[in-house]
């Protein structure tokens, strides 16, 4: 699953795009796109996702400043959550979550990262010393299927900022990490998070594609 984000209106609204990978719901069934947006009206089928390939998707106009909770609904799934979502709060139901896309920040175009900074330092008046200074690496960690925004943050702020620190942690470590983060993170599961990162570090696109259509939110 993914939300993808484009400013629209001079910044006033944003394109939101929603997306569902085929094995995340059934490829015979229909799903709508439900929320604050709708009121939560099942019976208005203007929310209906649209399927393309293997994936559904469904893209709406939101406007910039709030947050909007949302979930899944498919005629024979039932209700699911995406787990690229921008975070997770209780519903009115007990012990059931909503997903949130947050628009309460508007995003901003990514700009490229300059992975080395070169600085001339001098020591002392007779001596002059040279020193290249490593900007931290970050990869986008969004890229392997189950992480959203929240979680590379939350990764990138434990020092797993690059597919490569990715690859080489331990899955009871990522466990770990997001059972500190809070019950809302800890339910994910990051089996394949190594694995994904793996293929993403060494640049093989086709093999991770190909690993994530079997996948089902990461798992």
């Amino acid at each position: 699953m993914a939300l993808k984000k484009q400013i629209k209106d001079k910044g006033s609204n944003t394109l939101v795009t929603f997306t569902i990978g085929e094995n995340e719901a059934p490829s015979s069934s229909n799903v709508l796109l439900l929320g604050d947006f709708n009121n939560w009206q099942s019976n208005d089928r203007t929310f209906q996702m649209e399927k393309k390939g293997n994936t559904y998707v469904k893209s709406i106009k939101l406007e910039n400043g709030k947050r909007y909770e949302f979930r899944y609904l498919s005629d024979d799934k039932g209700w699911f959550n995406d787990h690229a979502a921008d975070d997770y709060v209780p519903s009115p139901y007990s012990g059931i979550q909503n997903s949130v896309v947050d628009l309460s920040v508007i995003p901003q175009k990514e700009k490229p990262i300059k992975k080395t900074v070169t600085k001339t330092v001098k020591k002392t008046a007779s001596k002059a010393a040279t020193k290249t200074i490593q900007k931290a690496k970050k990869d986008d960690l969004k890229k392997i299927e189950g992480i959203g925004p929240k979680i590379a943050s939350i990764l990138t702020e434990k020092g797993i900022g690059t597919f490569e620190k990715l690859s080489k942690a331990s899955v009871k470590v990522l466990e770990g990490i997001l059972k500190e983060a809070g019950p809302r993170y800890a339910m994910h599961k990051p089996g394949s998070w190594p694995k994904q990162a793996k293929l993403a570090s060494t640049g093989k696109w086709d093999e991770l594609k190909k690993l994530q259509d079997k996948l089902d939110g990461g798992k």
